[in-house]
């Protein structure tokens, strides 16, 4: 009797270990993105913002790494630097992101906690190569990037968490659409570029397009005065000119304000970006 005591003792330890062990997994996991992550949104990420926008300036032309892949590795081991894990993640001949098993095969992470099987289960990171839609809004090379998608920031002395992506560069930068598709929307109240704040988006251009079944609206805010080159209904095909930058509307200077919604949800418009694609209207 004494045995088996034993014997069931020893098993109900192993699973309240077992049990522990996944709970601290789950933990370690939200933990990595500031205590919870929503649809890739990284809570908490003033405190990585302006690090991320200095790499993402150095490196956007050559692809796009999501803050949230960066912070994975970098919590983990945070000797490494974020430049270096953005270049790590990046295939410079697709220039896009490398799947999660591509990069924990590498000398530097594959000894990482969270390379190991259990944690890639659960981390939500991409497995494959994934599709790029997309078009670019702008040439890259003219930009500088001034808030990222989901930032948590303060302008005019206001906090918010920013739905897009702001692109400064110099006025009348042209601006591309990024899919083929029709013009939903073209607003342009503005016939100065001077900033409003209670103006929101200015001058604005809004198109909509059908990729691979799936409805996406694009919009281009703050735009220049007259610029826009389109009308409403009008069919464009990407990397036709739409318009060119300003700063109408709730701006602190020229950029690009480049929102992509799809099902009334915003996402990443920067993921969807195919930065290979080299096609604009001459």
């Amino acid at each position: 009797m004494k045995k088996i005591t034993v014997i069931f003792s020893s098993a109900f330890l192993l699973v309240i270990a077992f049990g522990i062990a996944i709970i601290v997994s789950c933990l370690i996991c939200l933990d990595f993105f500031g205590t919870n992550t929503i649809d890739s949104y990284v809570e908490d990420n003033m405190a990585y913002a302006d690090n991320y926008k200095k790499v993402l300036n150095k490196n956007i032309e050559n692809g796009y790494i999501p803050l949230e892949r960066i912070l994975y590795f970098y919590l983990a081991k945070d000797n490494l630097s974020f430049s270096e894990i953005y270049n790590d993640n990046l295939d410079l001949d697709l220039k896009r992101m490398k799947p999660i098993t591509e990069v924990c095969s590498q000398i530097n992470y594959k000894n990482l906690s969270v390379c190991f099987s259990d944690e890639l289960k659960l981390s939500g990171q991409q497995t494959e190569y994934q599709n790029k839609p997309f078009g670019k809004p702008v040439d890259f090379s003219k930009v500088t990037i001034t808030s990222f998608f989901m930032e948590q920031r303060i302008v005019f002395g206001n906090y918010d968490v920013h739905t897009a992506w702001d692109l400064a560069c110099p006025a009348q930068t042209e601006v591309y659409a990024v899919c083929d598709g029709i013009i939903e929307k073209v607003s342009f109240p503005y016939s100065e570029n001077v900033t409003d704040i209670s103006g929101g988006g200015g001058n604005q251009i809004v198109l909509k397009c059908n990729v691979e079944d799936k409805i996406y609206q694009v919009t281009y805010a703050h735009l220049f005065p007259n610029s826009s080159t389109v009308k409403e209904n009008d069919t464009v095909k990407k990397g036709q000119i739409l318009g060119g930058t300003g700063t109408t509307g709730y701006s602190t200077g020229n950029h690009l304000h480049y929102q992509v919604s799809s099902d009334n949800k915003n996402v990443d418009g920067m993921s969807l970006i195919d930065f290979s694609d080299n096609v604009y209207e001459q």
